[in-house]
């Protein structure tokens, strides 16, 4: 199954990551079930603090808790309705589409349950960096909603994540769809071929592009 490339470019620059190498390293340190503070960030990556400030600054849905620390950029430790569960560690994410190519990011094999909006069936899978198994109902679909500019990857919530879920069937999809009229139903496999290609485009500029 390929993707469609007018769809994944559309979707890489809504979701163009500035600072992906600082991305990344959230991601994978969040990942660890603890909140990530500004000063960890800059010793990780060799960057002064006023540079995490300002980077950081542009994750514009970024979460903190009381004492300032990090506790959620798309992959979260507040409760979603994204159940994300890596190293039996329970985590959360924004969207589907986040609980698809975190694992690829991650390198890690993910148990994701989420809770279909429309007939609250939980759709239950596992996913890893090379693909989905144990998709439950089978019948699962993704919704996906390509914002019209470009919102970045952690500037997402309201504009992008808040239209991306699991729907139990594609009746169910039709069902939810005719509210949404521009989404895109995507089989759960299209959906993390999407979602692992904009991981990869981030992990390959997180390497070569960007000093942050």
């Amino acid at each position: 199954m390929t993707i469609d490339p007018l769809l994944e470019e559309r979707l890489q620059t809504a979701l163009h990551c500035r600072h992906p190498r600082l991305w990344l390293h959230l991601l994978r340190t969040l990942a660890k079930g603890k909140p990530v503070t500004k000063a960890s960030i800059a010793v990780a990556l060799d960057m002064a603090l006023s540079d995490v400030d300002m980077a950081v600054m542009g994750f514009k849905d970024t979460v903190y808790d009381g004492d300032g620390n990090i506790v959620a950029c798309g992959l979260s430790l507040i409760p979603t309705p994204h159940r994300f569960s890596v190293d039996g560690r329970n985590l959360f994410t924004w969207c589907a589409l986040d609980a698809l190519m975190y694992p690829v990011a991650l390198q890690q094999m993910a148990l994701v349950e989420s809770q279909c909006p429309v007939t609250k069936v939980v759709v239950r899978l596992t996913v890893t960096p090379t693909g989905i198994t144990a998709l439950t109902p089978a019948t699962s679909v993704v919704s996906l909603v390509i914002p019209a500019a470009q919102v970045g990857c952690c500037n997402v919530r309201n504009a992008f994540c808040s239209q991306v879920h699991f729907l139990g069937s594609p009746e169910t999809a039709d069902e939810w769809r005719s509210s949404h009229p521009e989404a895109r139903i995507l089989s759960v496999e299209e959906a993390w071929r999407l979602g692992s290609a904009v991981a990869r485009r981030r992990m390959a500029d997180g390497d070569i592009g960007s000093r942050f």
